[in-house]
């Protein structure tokens, strides 16, 4: 599967990386490409937040959002990490809260949710780098840089760790979003990253059918879906005991 991830100027800069810019079909506003996710592909939108008060030493968030669900990921680091480093810890953190996203649903059992875990983390990432600062989903990366700052202002903290992290992330997400203006539709980015998971990871898993979805799967929540294939595999028939 491919990823792709987008460091902001301020994130390219603070990893010391140069990056080439994503590149525009019309020659203009290179840099400044929209993110896609599809089957085939997950993009991130990434950028650093500095916080933390002089002149005492400065702390880093990494905000990274994710093109189709906007669901915000916050990793802290005290140094800049080097970029297989910051994709390690990308990857892990949406693995985990992906996974247990599935399994809090009811979506999967205890016992499914193994398979789940195998699939994610064995899967053969391809991963691009790219400098590109997505306007679209800037909006989202800046409320979730507010939440970090009014959270750290009212705590009186200079940095949030992994633990703190996860919990503000988890409220930031719960929170219903828009894509295209006030007449669109409403959506949580929790939703939207468990249907992804179950999509990708959750095959044979499904208890329920959906429309023009293998029986056993969860349905591809993009519109450029995979072919589908009409042979019955008996692995995709959920085990009844």
């Amino acid at each position: 599967m491919e990823i792709t991830i987008a460091a902001s100027n301020a994130l390219a800069k603070w990893l010391r990386l140069d990056l080439l810019r994503l590149p525009s079909p019309d020659g203009k506003r290179i840099g400044t490409q929209p993110l896609t996710t599809g089957f085939s592909r997950v993009s991130w939108q990434c950028h650093l937040v500095e916080h933390g008060r002089l002149p005492l030493r400065r702390h880093h968030t990494v905000i990274a959002v994710e093109a189709h669900s906007r669901y915000a990921l916050l990793l802290p680091f005290e140094a800049p990490p080097d970029p297989a480093e910051l994709e390690s810890i990308l990857l892990e953190r949406w693995g985990n809260e992906a996974l247990h996203l599935a399994l809090e649903s009811g979506a999967v059992s205890d016992d499914e949710l193994p398979l789940m875990v195998e699939r994610f983390f064995g899967e053969a990432w391809e991963i691009h780098w790219v400098n590109n600062s997505d306007p679209s989903i800037n909006g989202h990366v800046t409320d979730a840089a507010q939440w970090l700052k009014s959270t750290l202002a009212h705590e009186g903290m200079d940095h949030l760790d992994d633990n703190h992290c996860y919990g503000l992330g988890l409220h930031i997400n719960q929170q219903y979003k828009r894509v295209g203006g006030n007449r669109s539709q409403p959506f949580r980015p929790v939703i939207r990253l468990l249907d992804d998971a179950l999509f990708r990871f959750g095959r044979g898993l499904a208890a329920t059918s959906y429309p023009d979805t293998p029986v056993g799967d969860f349905p591809c929540p993009y519109s450029d879906r995979p072919a589908r294939n009409n042979v019955v595999r008996l692995a995709d028939f959920r085990r009844r005991g």
